[in-house]
């Protein structure tokens, strides 16, 4: 009877433990849809030109002081020659510097208005697929977070939001091709 004191504890303890399960968890990659979405590049498309538009001011903003900041650097320049350039290389720093500060600023709130703009669109897709799914969790993946994981269950989340995102608004998804005409009839034979 000693001997079945213990099991006859550990077997109540045992009833009485909840059954844990796994959490149900899923991984959101921006990053992914935002790549493989035509919506999401449609949204961010104003971000990348401003960008470049930006990026192609500042390249010739940055040229005009090389050039004359080799033009400093000859060796036929008279005194004044050489203050005046160096006044104008001097000035040209100062307004390449604001135009740096500015164009940060401006894109920085182009960035904002179009991630919101993202994010406020996606968020109720994620919301609805968590809930379809029953998942529990959906980490936000960021570079670095995991050391591994298989691909396809790893993605799997992010590709279904991504292709919700497209259907769900209108021009989302991906060019169709035209619809080919139906072939002409067959012509009946001549009767002679």
């Amino acid at each position: 009877m000693r001997f079945a004191l213990p099991f006859l504890c550990m077997a109540a303890l045992t009833a009485q433990t909840p059954e844990v399960t796994s959490p149900r968890i899923a991984f959101f990659i921006p990053a992914q849809v935002i790549n493989s979405s035509v919506r999401a590049k449609k949204v961010l498309a104003e971000m990348e030109v401003l960008n470049k538009n930006l990026s192609d001011r500042l390249k010739v903003k940055a040229d005009e002081l090389t050039k004359l900041e080799g033009q400093l650097k000859s060796p036929g320049l008279s005194d004044e020659g050489r203050a005046k350039l160096q006044r104008d290389f001097q000035d040209g720093e100062t307004l390449f510097n604001r135009m740096r500060e500015d164009s940060q600023r401006e894109f920085q709130k182009v960035q904002e208005k179009c991630l919101g703009q993202f994010q406020t669109e996606v968020r109720p897709i994620i919301e609805g697929l968590a809930k379809e799914w029953k998942l529990q969790v959906i980490l936000n993946y960021t570079d670095g977070l995991i050391s591994w994981a298989d691909e396809t269950t790893f993605t799997v989340f992010s590709n279904e939001i991504s292709k919700r995102y497209d259907a769900k608004y209108e021009g989302g998804a991906a060019e169709k091709p035209a619809p080919k005409p139906p072939a002409a009839p067959a012509k009946a034979p001549v009767k002679k």
